[in-house]
């Protein structure tokens, strides 16, 4: 919303009907802080009246552009009501993000950033890492960095266990995670089945040996599981990384820049972070997606050049 109104426009927020309150406050503080009124407009509704407020919002001809940050199966259902009344998008969608792990990666520094990128606010950020690997060379020793880290961030009985956005959200993590163990997958850290305080909460869980055929090696599991693959050259890493149909965002670990970069021009996502976490967003740079993440670019002179039209004027004398 902010890229918009930068540009000089209005906007309406449609806040989602499953937190209304967090895009409230949100809201509340800009108009606190002296945006005149009418620039920044919230919508929020009932759950029912969702598909009704969204469609009736895009056909107003007001709407010049809309702007998507969601799930893809939404995403494709916004696409196709936009391109009824001819609206541009901009569409941030779902992810499936990878991090390789390279034998000559600094383990200490790759394990720690796996674990935040991974259970980072439960999992639940698009860019959040979802699938990880490692060298089969250096498999066992991260694997123990790696339990380690996640377990000194955000493990401990002393510790609530994080919160999901809903028990519905929980209930998919586990489903898949039994999906993935009752077909040969193995459980390297955590407990699916555990029964917290609330249904709305899920401690991380790490899977090993998933295979093509189950459900959690294709669906973004949006919360807090992350899966492990043991690759042996980078033809395969490539391979797993891209046999995706999401493209946000992904992360190599090695010491070896020229491999780096390799690798990061192979992998088909609009971000690709050595040495770093998947979660990674910066005002300073363009953010956006391939493949079925979206399209369109957030932040920097791209994110503003989204919200103006270019107009060609000649004058003849």
């Amino acid at each position: 919303m902010l890229f918009p109104i930068a540009a000089g426009n209005t906007a309406i927020l449609k806040g989602s009907e499953t937190c209304p309150r967090t895009v409230w406050g949100l809201c509340s503080v800009f108009q606190e802080a002296g945006l005149p009124a009418g620039v920044l407009n919230l919508v929020v509704h009932e759950p029912a009246n969702a598909a009704a407020i969204t469609e009736m919002i895009i056909a107003d001809p007001n709407i010049r552009k809309i702007n998507f940050t969601g799930s893809t199966m939404v995403g494709r259902i916004i696409s196709k009501l936009a391109g009824e009344h001819l609206k541009p998008l901009l569409l941030e969608l779902g992810g499936k993000a990878s991090a390789i792990v390279w034998e000559d990666a600094d383990l200490d520094n790759a394990a720690v950033q796996c674990a935040l990128g991974a259970f980072l606010n439960s999992g639940q950020i698009c860019m959040s890492t979802e699938r990880i690997l490692v060298h089969k060379k250096i498999r066992a020793e991260f694997e123990k960095k790696f339990v380690g880290a996640v377990d000194s961030i955000f493990g401990g009985a002393d510790k609530d266990a994080p919160i999901l956005i809903s028990g519905i959200a929980v209930e998919k993590n586990k489903r898949l995670i039994r999906n993935a163990l009752e077909n040969g997958a193995s459980l390297l850290y955590g407990d699916a089945a555990a029964e917290e305080s609330t249904k709305t909460r899920m401690r991380p869980v790490i899977v090993s040996g998933v295979k093509e055929s189950m459900d959690i090696y294709q669906v973004e599991t949006f919360g807090p599981s992350v899966s492990l693959f043991e690759v042996e050259t980078e033809e395969e890493a490539l391979r797993i990384a891209n046999d995706t149909e999401y493209g946000l965002t992904a992360a190599v670990f090695t010491e070896d820049l020229r491999r780096g970069l390799r690798l990061a021009r192979e992998i088909e996502s609009g971000a690709v972070h050595i040495n770093s976490m998947t979660v990674h967003d910066e005002s300073a740079l363009p953010h956006g997606g391939a493949k079925a993440s979206g399209y369109g670019r957030f932040n920097a002179s791209y994110g503003l050049g989204e919200w103006v039209k270019t107009k060609t004027i000649t004058y003849k004398y």
